[in-house]
């Protein structure tokens, strides 16, 4: 599939091992082991911006970007020429009871929304949410 230059994307992430992690001017916070949804948007650049994120090697800007030491990136959705990613969080949060705000305002520092980053207390949710979104999915080592 060939991605357009803009959009949102929702990176679904695993990380094996609880662990205290600062992300930014955010104060430290623990993140449990499993499964967390970070819901970003890209006005334009966004093939960059998901190669940026799937790179080991760069700087530390966005909240996302210190997660993104310790987390893996397991799927990557998208959904091109969209670009309200607080809607989608709300229906994230709509959609699955049991998420999580792992910690207020990562990813969220410009908009009221109380995180753009969600932990998913179970993973079969997945299957539930990616039912509901009208998302595609984008090849993680083909982008």
């Amino acid at each position: 599939m060939k991605i357009e230059d803009r959009g949102l994307y929702l990176l679904v992430l695993r990380l094996k091992k609880g662990q205290k992690i600062k992300a930014g001017k955010l104060p430290e916070a623990y993140f449990n082991s499993g499964c967390y949804l970070y819901v970003g948007r890209a006005k334009r650049g966004l093939k960059k911006r998901l190669n940026r994120h799937l790179r080991k090697d760069k700087k530390l800007f966005w909240h996302i970007d210190y997660l993104l030491r310790k987390a893996e990136v397991v799927d990557i959705w998208i959904k091109l020429n969209s670009y309200d990613e607080c809607r989608i969080v709300r229906q994230i949060r709509k959609f699955i009871e049991n998420s999580v705000v792992p910690q207020k305002k990562f990813g969220a520092s410009d908009c009221r929304c109380p995180s753009h980053l969600l932990y998913l207390p179970d993973v079969d949710d997945l299957n539930i949410l990616w039912k509901k979104l009208t998302f595609e999915r984008a090849e993680i080592h083909g982008i």
